[in-house]
């Protein structure tokens, strides 16, 4: 069994195949790929503690990116209303 797992690890990989080569040409040249995947979701991440949403909205303060669920200024369920006097809104202080 444990033999049968071996077998297909290294077949997996590429190991068997062609040798080192295929080893350095196949998967580990997917590695950086899965580094930058991690990078980019813990930036995109929501920073409440305990939540793993993509969040796409800051803190007015700008140091915190919250979810939809988290921000305190985003209601669940978005209307038209909301949209139009948000931008009303920070056109005004825009333009103070």
């Amino acid at each position: 069994m444990l033999k049968n797992i071996w077998e297909w690890f290294l077949w997996f990989t590429g190991v068997t195949d062609a040798g080192c080569s295929a080893w350095w040409g196949g998967f580990f040249s997917c590695l950086p790929l899965f580094g930058v995947f991690a990078v980019v979701w813990r930036r995109l991440k929501c920073h409440a503690p305990g939540c793993h949403r993509i969040g796409l909205h800051r803190t007015a303060d700008g140091l915190y990116v919250l979810c939809r669920k988290h921000h305190p200024d985003v209601p669940n369920k978005l209307t038209l209303e909301h949209i139009q006097k948000s931008h009303v809104n920070a056109k005004a202080k825009k333009d103070k």
